[in-house]
């Protein structure tokens, strides 16, 4: 499992920087307790379930290997041969010790080499990875086939189609839980770069998994949750659609998404209509700036790109609008259809007019930047 990271990670420092056998010991008894209980089990049941087994209803660890121990698959096998519960219960509840005098580890009241103890802990690690990197080609070769499961996808698999989702939209993810409709994540510290790309990782999935109600991001421990719901990604997808392959739809789609999780996490509607208007002037401008080369060369293209832009961005306000109600959603109603009525007008212009144009931007610029985005620290978007 990927909750099993950190700790993973914790133990292997611990054990390179200890400078005897003996003080080894404790970090490789966590790393090989950490590997057991999270990516073997989890590993596990993921291939029983595969194999068309019921996972064992008690789902401890000794129960887990009887059912490995049963089937003929060497995947089965080779993870039985790593699951060892005298080990892992002598770990987990402290029964284990240094033996000076044979210079060994005893776990549960039996010695245990501290090689053989690393050595099946990390071979456990990487039987783990060679499954996860088997299901990572086999999608990759699903998809290119063409071929679709006839058969109502289980939780198992929506979960890996999921995590496939938000590792190709690039969110790194430090720790996921799934609580029947509701998926906790917990991610690096947010910029508001890399804010957009987790909303974009969770509209992309979002759609593998559409049973998804409420999604929960945790950071660092200061900074508040953010949480969607269907309201916030429902809104979004309708502006995300028919864009996936022509553009990247997170600059429109991202404003709704706002305002639903700063909704959530107690912001004031007024203040989140703020912080979208920031936002979505921000983006209008930076288009703006962003091809005012062209534009001054006169260039057709630039002056259709940027249009269709501030369009877009007026879409995503009224989304987003919708979502707070008044009086706060007026202001962004307004907003949108004056910069709407700016393209409008502008439709008949020289490109290089252009380049000195969506003064309404502008003014919301001047007047809402900088944005409150209560999961940043410090506290300012654009």
């Amino acid at each position: 499992m990927l909750s099993a990271y950190r700790g993973q990670t914790s133990a292997w420092e611990g054990y390179l920087r200890a400078t005897s056998d003996e003080k080894q010991m404790r970090p490789v008894a966590d790393l090989y307790k950490v590997v057991v209980e999270g990516d073997v089990k989890w590993t596990a049941a993921v291939v029983l379930d595969l194999l068309g087994r019921a996972i064992p209803a008690a789902h401890t660890l000794a129960a887990v290997r009887d059912s490995l121990n049963a089937e003929a698959h060497p995947l089965c096998l080779t993870l039985a041969s790593v699951i060892r519960p005298e080990w892992r219960n002598a770990i987990a509840h402290e029964d284990y010790h240094w033996d000076p005098m044979h210079s060994t580890p005893v776990l549960g009241g039996r010695p245990v080499s501290l090689d053989e103890l690393l050595h099946t802990a990390r071979t456990a690690r990487t039987v783990c990875q060679g499954f996860e990197h088997g299901v990572a080609v086999a999608y990759a070769q699903h998809a290119q086939a063409g071929h679709h499961d006839e058969q109502e996808p289980n939780e198992v698999t929506r979960t890996l189609e999921m995590l496939q989702a938000i590792g190709e939209a690039g969110q790194p993810v430090l720790d996921v839980q799934r609580q029947g409709t509701c998926m906790r994540l917990e991610v690096p510290e947010l910029s508001i770069e890399t804010l957009r790309t987790l909303f974009r990782a969770l509209l992309r999935a979002s759609l593998a998994d559409e049973s998804i109600a409420r999604w929960e991001v945790r950071q660092n421990a200061d900074r508040p949750m953010l949480y969607v719901d269907q309201t916030g990604v429902q809104a979004a997808l309708r502006l995300a659609e028919d864009l996936w392959e022509a553009a990247d739809p997170l600059p429109f789609a991202e404003l709704p998404l706002l305002a639903n999780a700063m909704v959530n996490s107690g912001e004031t509607h007024e203040v989140a209509a703020r912080t979208v208007l920031a936002i979505a002037a921000a983006h209008a401008v930076g288009e703006r700036n962003r091809l005012a080369a062209e534009l001054a060369c006169g260039r057709p293209g630039a002056k259709h790109e940027l249009l269709c832009t501030v369009r877009r961005i007026c879409h995503g306000t009224e989304e987003a609008s919708r979502l707070l109600g008044d009086p706060a959603g007026r202001k962004l109603i307004t907003f949108a259809r004056v910069l709407a009525g700016e393209c409008q007008r502008l439709e008949s212009a020289a490109p290089r007019s252009l380049v000195h144009e969506m003064a309404p931007a502008d003014r919301a610029l001047t007047r809402y930047a900088p944005a409150h985005v209560p999961w940043i620290k410090p506290s300012v978007g654009v």
